[in-house]
């Protein structure tokens, strides 16, 4: 399958510019772009968005809508800060779903980039909640990219915080991948009502697919496997106990910046803390990490989880 029209512009104009650091603006939205021998990576000051990596000789790893709602909305793709809260708000449903941190304009605070890769850490420009530090690394180190969260509570009282780094990943069809390195897991099933139950060896995409899995930290890697692009997907985590694994499927139809034509294009699988099965509170003084990373392995890989 060949990528969105949206995709494509936003590809075909960074593999256009020149090797370096450049600003672009799109729909409103401010883009910081980074063009290297080690690929191309695109930044979004608004929410702290990585929207697009592409290693070099690689198809990207990140899907991106071709129907983004515009600034100052959240964009849907690449890889969405959720917090201080995961999903609806436990206690005020009518706060926005995933928090605000995806909304918020962020800045870069510090960046290295060489030939090898590059290190980039960013910040909210305006605290997200009192006393509370957020700040977000990005790493790029050849063909792999990794994320981590940091929060720190610098205030008097305890934070109750959920989070997730909503990793939306390019597929040539998600009907034509399959998830390994969950079997046996506990999982919460959301599409039947939060109905229990235990994780295949592997996850195929039929229908509508919403799963809060119990997957340990830093626990083994997760695969996803692309039998169409012929191609493996590693993914790790670390500082959660959750895997949120998502695909809207029929769905879609009801998603504006989705939709039924492009809702194979991608598979959600996010690394999280959930109110599921971790601790929401962070202690006075405490300081938590979220992270992840994801990096390209030959096809099929299956071996890498036994």
């Amino acid at each position: 399958m060949d990528h969105s029209p949206f995709q494509d512009s936003l590809e075909n104009t960074v593999s256009g510019m020149a090797m370096g650091c450049h600003a672009l603006q799109w729909n409103g939205y401010e883009l910081i772009v980074y063009k290297a021998l080690w690929g191309e990576l695109v930044l979004s000051l608004l929410g702290g968005q990585v929207l697009l990596f592409r290693p070099a000789g690689e198809k990207p790893l990140l899907w991106l809508t071709e129907k983004p709602a515009g600034a100052p909305a959240a964009i849907r793709g690449g890889i969405p800060v959720c917090w201080p809260w995961f999903a609806e708000h436990p206690e005020k449903p009518e706060l926005p779903k995933h928090g605000v941190a995806r909304t918020a304009r962020w800045q870069i605070d510090d960046q290295h980039v060489d030939d090898a890769g590059g290190r980039w850490l960013m910040s909210p420009e305006r605290s997200l909640c009192d006393g509370i530090q957020l700040q977000l690394e990005i790493t790029v180190a050849g063909a792999e990219l990794s994320l981590a969260l940091t929060t720190t509570n610098g205030s008097d009282q305890p934070l109750a915080v959920t989070q997730a780094l909503h990793s939306y990943f390019a597929v040539s069809d998600s009907r034509e991948t399959e998830i390994l390195g969950l079997a046996d897991c506990r999982c919460l099933d959301k599409v039947q009502g939060m109905q229990p139950g235990v994780m295949p060896s592997s996850l195929r995409f039929t229908a509508e697919t919403d799963l809060v899995v119990e997957q340990a930290d830093n626990s083994e890697a997760v695969v996803l496997i692309d039998h169409g692009w012929k191609r493996g997907l590693r993914i790790t985590k670390r500082g959660g106990g959750s895997t949120v694994v998502w695909n809207p499927g029929a769905a879609a139809e009801n998603i504006g910046d989705v939709g039924m034509d492009q809702v194979a294009r991608f598979v959600c699988v996010e690394a999280a803390r959930t109110r599921f099965f971790d601790d929401q509170t962070l202690a006075v003084g405490a300081t938590q990490t979220l992270a992840t990373s994801v990096s390209v392995l030959p096809y099929p890989q299956r071996d890498q989880l036994e």
